[in-house]
This record gives structure tokens, sequence and C-alpha cells, in this order.
């Protein structure tokens, strides 16, 4: 039996994570990638479109940060008076 990398259009190559991801950011770039400077929603609503297309990508090379820390640093932003007293208990200085 001969193998070949063409495949049959009723048994059509699963795509790798990878270019699954790119489409994904191009895609993303494309609808959110210039935005109206007086619409604070556009912002927000592309900030988060291309922040998931970053977290897919990276997650499709192996190298996604890593959640617990970009938890910290989220709450850490949000109270900074609680997460000076949780860093004062795990003994880091700040």
């Amino acid at each position: 039996m001969i193998h070949t990398s063409v495949h049959s259009v009723d048994n059509p190559a699963e795509p790798s994570d990878l270019t699954v991801a790119v489409s994904v950011a191009q895609k993303m770039i494309a609808a959110y990638g210039v935005v109206d400077s007086g619409d604070i929603f556009a912002y927000a609503q592309a900030h988060g479109a291309l922040t998931e297309s970053l977290r897919i990508l990276l997650r499709a090379v192996g190298a996604e940060p890593d959640e617990q820390d970009s938890v910290r640093r989220s709450v850490d932003r949000a109270f900074p008076t609680v997460a000076a007293f949780l860093a004062d208990e795990r003994g880091e200085r700040r």
C-alpha cells in the first residue's frame, strides 16, 4: 500500500494545534487590530480577544503562562493591600 500526504475529502487531515492557533490569531487581528480610540468598550473587547488569541497561540507551542501566576498578578492589581499582606505572610518583601 502506498501512503501519501494527500488526504481524501472524506477523510481530511486534522489541522495541528499550531495551525489552528495561527488561524485564530490572524482572524482576531483582522477583527480587532484597529480600534476607534473613543470607544472604550471596543478597546476592552479587543484586549480580551487579542489576549485570548495569544493564550491559544502560546498553548499551541507549549509556552502557555502559568495560570496560578496570572491569577496572583490579577488579584495583586485589584487588591494591593491584600496582596501586600499575603506577601508579608509568605515572607516576601515588596
